[in-house]
């Protein structure tokens, strides 16, 4: 692996942990980072391996941090004008405290990035729990795409 290349690793990481610190800090108040190491397998290969995740993190805890890092990867992505998806798909996001629910709303939002998480009703915050934010409600009467009621 060519210095120059470990050189351009160092400085894209660099760049996405800008993005990945601003999210977790407006999120939970802490800068969270992507942090890489360069190893060498018994083939004499170098190859990199990169961590992020505090494993001493609540379940919820560690749902934002992977919300984080998703949201991180949008706005690097926009930085640098790389093909992107500007929504997210996420799922056990009821794990997550309300306050933080609120916050990441707010800061998709405000930066045109649309989240699309499944939880059951009792789990979404009051505040939240309105048709200018919910698209799709689904029970045990009204399923995905209506399978049932069309005897497929």
């Amino acid at each position: 692996m060519s210095n120059e290349y470990q050189e351009d690793v160092k400085t894209q990481v660099t760049e996405f942990n800008k993005y990945f610190e601003e999210v977790s800090e407006y999120l939970y108040d802490e800068k969270y980072l992507l942090s890489y190491d360069l190893k060498t397998n018994k083939n004499n290969q170098s190859y990199y391996v990169f961590s992020t995740f505090n494993e001493n993190l609540s379940s919820g805890k560690k749902q934002g941090e992977i919300l984080c890092f998703d949201i991180a990867l949008i706005q690097f992505s926009r930085h640098l004008n790389l093909a992107h998806l500007s929504f997210l798909l996420n799922d056990k996001k009821e794990l997550m405290d309300n306050h933080q629910l609120l916050k990441v709303a707010r800061y998709a939002k405000e930066n045109n990035i649309q989240l699309v998480f499944s939880m059951l009703a009792d789990k979404v915050p009051d505040i939240l729990n309105n048709d200018g934010n919910i698209i799709l409600r689904l029970s045990q009467t009204s399923k995905l795409f209506r399978i049932e009621e069309n005897n497929l």
